[in-house]
């Protein structure tokens, strides 16, 4: 039995406007029970003309998504990197869209795609934390983790988690004021969220407030990339997108997915065409094997090396050393999720 009042929501601005369309309709797609839930897309800095498109798509799909335009709120909003736009923080301020009579808020980046049935996720435990999430894995296999926390003052064994998917305990979190929390740390040490800044400002407001879920809700590239053996049931395309030219080769049936699913809309042309040169340097540059050897290899890793922006720690190579590492990783986090085993204290423990 589902919650009373459930929202699914995403954010996105014009770039990613036809990726969170697609988003939503694969959300309505996996839904069984439909009860007593909204989807809400809420955006900024979108023309007219994109509202209109995005609103159609919806409705030539019966997908009863509300759009949610929060210019107002962007306004409000001073990004820290201009890597990120304004869209990237809405999240921040979910506490002021949406209300205390909404028993669970189920947030999912653009760049995801639902591969299997919600049901479980609209009531899956939360064990008396305001938040559920996957953790951000890829930084304990690759050591960057002890940075993050010293550039988060996380704990020496925090967790750290990955916000492209977060279930929230909607009047727990109202009450707790982690939103506020997160706001007021981008403010005041914008400068060391220099990774992911929400995702950064979440991971400090939320400290030891938030459960692990399974990591097949969220299952991003550094899984995905490598051949992984489980099936995921969310997939998160975190670096190169499946629409852009430079898209990896197992990325193809994600390109072609949303090529089907924007066929016929205003944005059917989103996917980008891959040149026989495009195909073969995609290839190349994100083959698993390739990257470890260029990043591990100790002269050439001394020369790529970079430090961090306000020194405290070195940015590591972001290639997993060993493909043992990831699944061991990952079904030590399905276990922990299942409560089969303890918590992982530090998680990259599972590794030693």
């Amino acid at each position: 039995m589902i919650a009373r009042k459930i929202v699914i929501s995403g954010s996105c601005d014009a770039a990613y406007l036809p990726a969170a369309c697609c988003q939503m309709k694969s959300v309505w797609d996996h839904l069984g029970e439909r009860d007593q839930l909204r989807l809400c897309l809420v955006v900024c800095d979108i023309s007219g003309d994109d509202l209109k498109q995005a609103e159609q798509f919806f409705r030539e799909r019966s997908v009863p998504a509300e759009i949610i335009v929060a210019d107002d709120i962007a306004a409000r909003i001073r990004p820290i990197k201009t890597r990120w736009p304004r869209a990237a923080y809405l999240r921040l301020h979910f506490d002021s869209i949406f209300d205390a009579s909404i028993d669970r808020l189920i947030y999912f980046d653009a760049d995801t795609r639902v591969r299997a049935s919600l049901d479980p996720l609209l009531n899956i435990p939360l064990n008396g934390e305001p938040v559920g999430a996957v953790h951000d894995f890829i930084y304990y296999l690759t050591g960057n983790i002890q940075r993050r926390r010293r550039d988060l003052f996380l704990a020496a064994d925090a967790p750290y988690l990955q916000s492209g998917v977060m279930v929230f305990d909607w009047p727990a979190t109202l009450q707790d004021g982690g939103l506020t929390r997160a706001r007021t740390f981008l403010e005041v040490h914008g400068a060391r969220c220099y990774d992911a800044p929400d995702q950064d400002a979440l991971n400090a407001a939320f400290e030891g407030k938030w459960t692990s879920i399974d990591p097949r809700w969220n299952l991003h590239e550094c899984y995905l990339m490598l051949g992984g053996k489980l099936e995921p049931y969310v997939e998160h395309y975190t670096s190169t997108k499946p629409w852009s030219r430079q898209r990896p080769p197992a990325w193809r049936d994600a390109a072609a997915w949303y090529a089907r699913e924007l066929a016929g809309s205003h944005w059917t042309n989103f996917v980008s065409p891959q040149s026989y040169l495009d195909v073969v340097r995609a290839r190349i540059s994100h083959a698993p094997h390739l990257r470890a050897v260029i990043q591990y290899v100790p002269f050439i890793y001394e020369r790529l090396r970079k430090s961090s922006p306000i020194g405290t720690g070195e940015i590591l190579p972001w290639s997993p050393k060993r493909r043992k590492d990831v699944e061991d990783m990952v079904q030590a986090l399905i276990e922990e999720a299942a409560m089969r085993r303890p918590r992982l204290v530090p998680p990259e423990a599972v590794l030693t």
